[in-house]
C-alpha cells in the first residue's frame, strides 16, 4: 500500500485526524464538511446505529475499514453477513440493501425498492438515508484516494 502523503497521526496536535488536517488547508470546506456530518448525526429521523451500519457497510464495500464507533461491535462484526444474519431484521435489511444499491448503481434503483425503504422509514427517513449515504461514500472515497483511510486486511 502506498504511504499517505499527509503526516502520520502521531504528529497531529490535539488528537486531530488526518482528514481534519487536510480540511484545515481549506477552512470553508472543512467547516462545511463538519457542519454536514454534525447534521447527519444530530438528526432524529433515523437512529444513529442504523446510519453507522450504513457508513460501515459502504466502507467495507469500498475496500476500507472504518472503525465502528456508533454501534454495538458484535453487530458491526456481523455486517458482512447482513442478508442472512438473524441480528438484521427486515428494517435493517431493507436499509442496507438500499445503501448498497446506491453505492453500486443508483440509476438502477427501481420505484419498488424506493417504496420499500419509504414504507420502512418514511419519506423523511428516505431523504436522510439517501443524503447520509452519499456523504459517507464521498468522504470515504476521498480518504482512500488521499491515503487517509485504512485498507481492510
Amino acid at each position: 500500500m502506498t504511504e499517505p502523503w499527509l503526516p502520520s497521526t502521531a504528529s497531529m496536535e490535539g488528537g486531530a485526524t488526518l482528514l481534519d488536517q487536510l480540511t484545515s488547508h481549506c477552512p470553508p470546506y472543512g467547516a462545511a464538511l463538519v457542519e454536514v456530518l454534525d447534521a447527519i448525526w444530530a438528526q432524529d429521523v433515523i437512529d444513529t446505529p442504523t446510519l453507522e451500519l450504513c457508513r460501515l457497510r459502504i466502507g467495507q464495500l469500498l475496500g476500507g475499514a472504518p472503525e465502528p464507533v456508533r454501534v454495538d461491535p458484535s453487530l458491526a462484526s456481523a455486517l458482512r453477513h447482513w442478508p442472512t444474519d438473524d441480528r438484521f431484521d427486515h428494517r435493517l435489511r431493507t436499509i442496507l440493501g438500499y445503501a448498497e444499491q446506491l453505492l453500486f448503481d443508483a440509476q438502477e434503483l427501481g420505484d419498488e425498492q424506493v417504496q420499500l425503504v419509504i414504507d420502512v422509514i418514511g419519506e423523511e427517513g428516505f431523504l436522510v438515508l439517501t443524503y447520509a449515504c452519499g456523504v459517507f461514500e464521498t468522504t470515504q472515497r476521498a480518504e482512500l484516494v488521499l491515503g487517509i483511510g485504512r485498507k481492510a486486511s
